[in-house]
């Protein structure tokens, strides 16, 4: 009984609110639909039109403005606000009215050039104004108004007669002046760049025409990135190149304290190929250096081109990046050139000499897949060894440190009065790449200098047009050579030649392969090309011989000769070797392996048993040297 009770009240009530529905919908109906639409949207003022929304706006501010006729030729105009003057700032309107024209369409807008007041013409909205209404007139009454507020974005801006473009200070990040450069392009000076800090050349004036001058417009890009902490210095593709008829300053008398990692970026370089002469890029015409970084640190440049051979050049650079040691002896570190070409003038006479790029006192510097053409396009020297200067700050004197430079993939061209590449007085190099001499004759005869002492160097390199792979004239410690020599058409000098009684081999390896099939006459690794006595030092020295038969002419002079060794290719199983003074010539071959063995050079007979396969050389004695041979495990003298 209590359960069909109750389900007859869950009945009852379901019936009460059903009819509750119904009544509710009726009255709904009753009373009209625009009142129920009505309840749900914004009220607006009394008589004022409805829109999707409460009002127009005007110029992204509040609404207001609403244009009604009035008595006669009389607008009624609410209340409202807008952006306006310079800089723009928000304008209130109490509110007015406006007498139009007779028999005429009135076009009624604000008026920037009068604070933002309400204006009226019958000739049309001109630019700049702000469109309140059109409203035609006859005689003496208003017959029509058309509402042509529109929607806008705020855009709190206005332009100066001198072309200044202003905004308004109100809100985040926009206090932004863009002002005219000489060249008419516009600058921005104080836009947070929020996507990297990156200052296009051509926003600082650049043109990039091959006429105009657009130093000052990279010079100015540069120091704004410095300004910035760091940034990148973008050069964008251009009809012609960049002339720079000024270097550009990037050094630092501050490196050690103040640092600003920037990234010159531009758009050709790389390696392969010969050297253009209307490739577009920057066309270097300061009659010196181009790009002077000497005490900075942490510049890039990626993907740059710089050409003192284009047409027309009235004072083509001569050095395209110098990198030195500033006089606090700070300086030229982190300096790393990418994918970029330096391309110069090429002098088999007279006294010009260019350079692609120039380190001195440098050090933890990267380069890689770069191209450099000069006379001389890679020089790394501790001591400035060609005395070349800044033209912006004083750089060190003497001797400094110049360490763990690194060089790959580089590609060099030279017909001039320098080699390829030359190093003086460095410790932990890499190089690697491909030199090429273009001339048959050339004035300098091998393709990689060392002067001075040089420590810990390796290089994997391919030399092809010069005589010779390389020259030394210092010390040579713990250096690994590795490569191929390709002379061209002139009769080739040596692979390497050692110049002077000053020349040290200290745990060094001479893995030089010849590139053609037939020996050479001269020596292929030599010491009697010049005047001077030979090789000083000897210690732990190995040399490739290749096909070389005569593969060395060392002749020592010093007092400490220890192992040295040498080997042939197949097919040249017995190389000469001189190495034991004039006349002497050392040769053996090991008749089990076919290989060359090793000789080993002491102050001292040798005593004691010995293995099959070697040989020893006393250089010290009244009577000279004596060549000892194991035979038997004994030494025998010959």
């Amino acid at each position: 009984m209590v359960n069909i009770m109750n389900d007859e009240c869950r009945i009852m009530n379901r019936a009460k609110h059903g009819r509750a529905v119904m009544m509710f919908v009726a009255f709904a109906f009753a009373i009209g639909p625009a009142s129920l639409l009505l309840s749900q949207q914004p009220q607006a003022s009394a008589g004022a039109p409805l829109y999707a929304v409460n009002a127009k706006y005007v110029n992204g501010m509040a609404p207001g403005y609403w244009p009604t006729a009035g008595s006669g030729l009389t607008l009624n105009l609410s209340s409202g606000t807008a952006y306006c003057g310079n800089p723009p700032a928000p304008v209130t309107y109490a509110g007015g009215t406006l007498t139009l024209s007779p028999s005429a369409t009135n076009y009624v807008y604000l008026n920037p050039a009068a604070n933002c007041a309400p204006a009226a013409n019958t000739s049309g909205f001109s630019v700049g104004a702000i469109p309140i209404a059109k409203a035609v007139t006859g005689a003496s009454s208003i017959t029509a108004v058309t509402d042509v507020r529109t929607w806008s974005n705020p855009n709190p801006a206005a332009m100066s007669s001198s072309g200044a473009v202003q905004i308004s200070s109100l809100g985040t990040n926009q206090d932004i002046t863009l002002s005219p450069s000489g060249t008419g392009a516009s600058v921005i000076t104080n836009l947070v760049d929020k996507g990297g800090q990156v200052f296009n050349v051509r926003a600082y004036g650049a043109v990039g025409d091959g006429s105009t001058n657009d130093s000052a417009a990279f010079q100015a890009a540069y120091n704004a990135a410095v300004a910035a902490g760091g940034g990148t210095v973008y050069v964008p593709p251009s009809s012609s190149c960049y002339l720079l008829n000024t270097a550009i300053n990037m050094t630092n008398a501050t490196f050690q304290t103040v640092i600003h990692p920037i990234i010159i970026k531009g758009s050709g370089g790389g390696t392969g190929g010969a050297p253009e002469t209307s490739k577009v890029g920057i066309c270097g015409n300061t009659g010196g250096i181009v790009f002077d970084v000497t005490g900075s640190n942490e510049i890039t440049f990626l993907n740059v081109y710089v050409t003192a051979n284009a047409t027309g050049l009235s004072n083509p650079s001569t050095i395209g990046l110098y990198a030195a040691r500033n006089s606090s002896d700070s300086g030229a570190q982190g300096i790393r050139v990418l994918d970029s070409r330096f391309n110069f003038p090429i002098h088999s006479t007279g006294s010009v000499t260019t350079y692609g790029v120039y380190l001195y006192g440098s050090e933890d510097d990267y380069f890689s897949r770069d191209n450099f053409f000069a006379d001389a396009p890679l020089t790394v020297t501790a001591s400035n060894v060609s005395g070349l200067h800044s033209a912006f700050i004083t750089e060190a004197t003497g001797s400094q440190s110049e360490t763990q430079d690194f060089f790959y993939s580089i590609e060099t061209n030279n017909a001039g009065v320098g080699p390829a590449v030359t190093f003086e007085g460095s410790s932990d190099m890499i190089l690697t790449g491909h030199s090429w001499e273009s001339t048959t004759n050339p004035p300098y005869s091998y393709a990689l200098h060392f002067i001075g002492v040089n420590n810990s160097f390796s290089t994997n390199w391919r030399q092809e047009g010069f005589p010779g792979f390389a020259q030394i004239d210092g010390p040579m410690v713990n250096a690994r050579f590795h490569g191929t020599t390709a002379p061209g058409a002139s009769t080739p000098l040596h692979g390497v030649e050692f110049n002077g009684s000053g020349v040290r081999l200290q745990g060094d390896t001479f893995n030089i392969v010849d590139g053609y099939s037939g020996a050479s006459a001269n020596a292929y690794y030599d010491a009697q090309a010049n005047a001077s006595p030979g090789v000083n030092i000897i210690d732990h020295v190995y040399f490739f011989c290749g096909s070389e038969t005569n593969c060395g002419d060392l002749n020592p002079v010093g007092n400490y000769q220890h192992e040295l060794s040498w080997s042939g290719a197949y097919g040249n199983p017995n190389p000469t070797f001189k190495a034991a003074g004039t006349g002497e010539v050392a040769k053996w071959e090991d008749p089990t392996a076919g290989t060359i063995g090793t000789i080993t050079f002491g102050r001292n007979a040798p005593s004691g048993a010995c293995k099959t396969s070697s040989i020893y050389l006393n250089t010290i004695g009244s009577t000279g040297t004596t060549l000892y041979v194991c035979e038997n495990s004994a030494w025998v003298a010959k």
